[in-house]
């Protein structure tokens, strides 16, 4: 086997954190990143762990200069793991300009820059490269109460998708992995911001998916077998050896279930509106 480097943003709780210390155990090589540093300082205590303060959301400038540093950590990096994220509540009507904009500089802005300044050192080994990103359920279906949360995720999905034929068509020596879990018991659910406007009209919808994120807590999936799933895609061992790994990959059967159930409705509905839509083809 031979020994990866893998860059992982968002480490100090949840998948990012099961992630460093699955593939530490594998032998593998992490440079774990954070916004807060003390978050991580733990991690630095292990074997081939090297820790870096990391703030998403920073001009990419700042970025290429924190990409720059990590590769001499180890000396390349073989792996990219986007994780961090932000999330936002609020009903559509109840969110303020500030408050998706906050949203989208995280999960969508700070992503796509982060990618953007480690894609040259990607391009240019003559050994293949993972950029994995890890979105969500809510990447393909969008639920009531989280617009800001799974419109940023539509958006991001929508990136890597392009990116994904930008590379291949081009022959780069990247792969890219779209990783979208279901509901899992990590801290994130706790960490939840709630749009500070409170339009009653609204209350029956956020008292459901109140009881609903409560819930998640007692039955969703456990991190740490998330977290192993992602790394057997990305390495294609474990469950995953021997198959051909997607661009899309469900973590948990309730987001494949939910997936499924979208693209059988929206199927269905193409088959039914085929002849209107052709309607406007030219004849």
């Amino acid at each position: 086997m031979s020994t990866k480097v893998f860059y992982i943003t968002g480490t100090s709780s949840g998948f990012g954190r099961d992630l460093v210390l699955d593939l530490n155990q594998r032998g593998h090589k992490v440079i774990a990143t954070a916004r807060s540093l003390h978050k991580i300082e733990d991690l630095a205590k292990l074997d081939n762990v090297k820790i870096q303060q990391l703030d998403v959301t920073d001009k990419p400038a700042i970025l290429q200069q924190k990409i720059d540093e990590a590769i001499t950590f180890f000396g390349k990096i073989d792996a990219l793991v986007n994780n961090a994220g932000y999330s936002q509540t609020g009903c559509f009507e109840e969110l303020t300009d500030a408050e998706i904009r906050k949203v989208y500089d995280t999960n969508v802005f700070g992503t796509v820059n982060l990618t953007k300044a480690i894609l040259p050192h990607f391009r240019s080994t003559e050994t293949e490269s993972t950029i994995c990103t890890i979105t969500s359920l809510g990447g393909t279906v969008s639920f009531p109460v989280c617009s800001a949360y799974t419109s940023s995720k539509f958006a991001l999905e929508g990136f890597f998708e392009a990116l994904d034929g930008e590379l291949k068509m081009s022959q780069q020596p990247v792969k890219v992995l779209i990783v979208a879990p279901g509901a899992f018991r990590t801290e994130f659910m706790g960490n939840i911001q709630k749009s500070k406007e409170d339009i009653d009209a609204y209350k029956p919808v956020k008292d459901y998916i109140d009881t609903s994120f409560k819930q998640f807590s007692v039955t969703g999936g456990v991190p740490k077998i998330g977290a192993k799933l992602m790394a057997d895609a990305m390495l294609k061992e474990g469950s995953a050896e021997g198959k051909e790994i997607p661009l899309r990959l469900p973590i948990g059967s309730d987001a494949a279930k939910y997936m499924l159930d979208k693209f059988k409705r929206e199927s269905e509905v193409c088959e039914a509106w085929k002849p209107y839509a052709a309607e406007a083809d030219a004849q």
